[in-house]
């Protein structure tokens, strides 16, 4: 089947009752289905999150990592771009097509005390 000519636009409106495993859950189902709707077209990501917020009116920690880490070192690869409320991301890769069924992530805070030993891990996803 031929690519599609143009982009493939997403769009997720992250609500303040998802947590961050909803909202990562969420996105992969939006990207298998654009995936099988229109096989290997490049995909851009357009993602806006309401409340979410700290008490300086900045993002809590589960939307801080969505827009970073996770965005950049996991989502990324099957996108060829992404806008989020904190930045504008770009593929520097060709997009991964290669969809995972579900994503198994881990979350590892760091020991309560703050000082050294082994840091507490939860499941993320």
């Amino acid at each position: 089947m031929k690519t599609p000519d143009k982009t493939i636009a997403i769009y997720h409106r992250v609500f303040p009752h998802e947590s961050f495993e909803d909202t990562v859950g969420i996105l992969l189902q939006l990207l298998k289905k654009a995936q099988s709707d229109f096989p290997d077209a490049p995909r851009h990501l357009y993602l806006t999150i309401d409340g979410h917020r700290n008490s300086e009116d900045g993002f809590d920690d589960d939307m801080l990592e969505l827009q970073s880490k996770f965005m950049v070192e996991v989502l990324i690869q099957y996108l060829s771009g992404a806008d989020t409320p904190l930045a504008k991301v770009k593929n520097p890769k060709p997009q991964n097509n290669n969809l995972p069924s579900m994503l198994n992530l881990i979350k590892i805070d760091p020991p309560a005390s703050g000082g050294p030993g082994e840091p507490n891990t939860k499941p993320r996803f």
